[in-house]
């Protein structure tokens, strides 16, 4: 899936402007209009006529908080420490994971983390 560039928002704010449909503009761009739809929908603030440079602002506010990897989010927290010592201790993502699942430790408070998210750290 191809993401929209500054430029087609551009192009989408310009047709907006000028009156168009989002069906035209869509297929001028070789877009299905529910691409523009949604891109439109997403990124409109309420009230005000979309603008391509606040939708680009938002779509990278969002791409930057989508990133955010749960150990780094916790940095110094609980959780991170006990990754850091299962870890020096050589045991797995997978049993790191399942003691936080069914044995956690009472520091931990309830907090729990994928084999998933332990292999992003590492790596």
């Amino acid at each position: 899936m191809q993401r929209l560039t500054f430029f087609e928002r551009q192009v989408i704010e310009s047709g907006l402007r000028a009156g168009k449909s989002i069906r035209l503009i869509a297929r001028c761009w070789g877009r299905d209009h529910r691409v523009i739809q949604r891109e439109v929908d997403r990124n409109q603030v309420s009230g005000r006529p979309y603008s391509a440079i606040l939708a680009q602002r938002l779509t990278n506010q969002r791409e930057k908080r989508r990133h955010k990897r749960k150990l780094e989010k916790f940095k110094y927290q609980p959780l991170r420490q006990y990754v850091i010592e299962q870890l020096k201790e050589d045991l797995s993502p997978e049993q790191i994971a399942g003691v936080t699942k069914l044995q956690p430790p009472i520091e931990l408070s309830g907090q729990t983390i994928s084999h998933e998210s332990v292999y992003q750290y590492v790596y």
